[in-house]
């Protein structure tokens, strides 16, 4: 479901991207394909962390989301992500960011017009978010729990 909705706004953003911010074509798919990777880490991140119900409260709040502690959260992780992996300026990977961001976050939003619940969220997971969530769960299982026992 999350890959669909990134489908969908994916034009939109790689016009806003070379628009707004001045990137090429290509720079605007490197910049939207890491960001799609960004989130989706740091989104698992939080659902790891148990923090269901804010990404909940966040993708329910429409226009107001970027006031959400998850959307910060989000925003840096992309922020960092796009200086270190990107090689591009704070300056332009805060331009990125707030370009990118709140527009996936709208169309999670309006895929049920702002009526999200847990049965969505967890098929987001499920969908789209469901093999990298699960690699981000063994991975911090292994790492956290493997130094504990050693």
């Amino acid at each position: 479901m999350l890959q669909e909705i990134l489908g969908q706004v994916s034009a939109q953003l790689t016009s806003g991207l070379k628009e707004k911010v001045g990137l090429d074509q290509d720079q605007a798919k490197q910049a939207l394909d890491l960001s799609k990777d960004s989130l989706i880490s740091s989104i698992s991140r939080e659902a790891i962390s148990g923090n269901l119900d804010g990404i909940l409260d966040m993708v329910n709040m429409g226009a107001s989301a970027n006031q959400s502690p998850v959307f910060q959260n989000l925003l840096g992780g992309l922020d960092k992500d796009l200086i270190s992996k990107m090689g591009v300026s704070p300056e332009i990977a805060g331009k990125i960011s707030t370009v990118v961001l709140p527009a996936i976050i709208k169309a999670i939003s309006d895929y049920k017009e702002g009526n999200l619940d847990i049965s969505d969220l967890t098929k987001m997971i499920g969908g789209g978010l469901g093999d990298s969530f699960l690699g981000k769960a063994g991975d911090l299982l292994k790492g956290g729990l493997g130094n504990f026992f050693k």
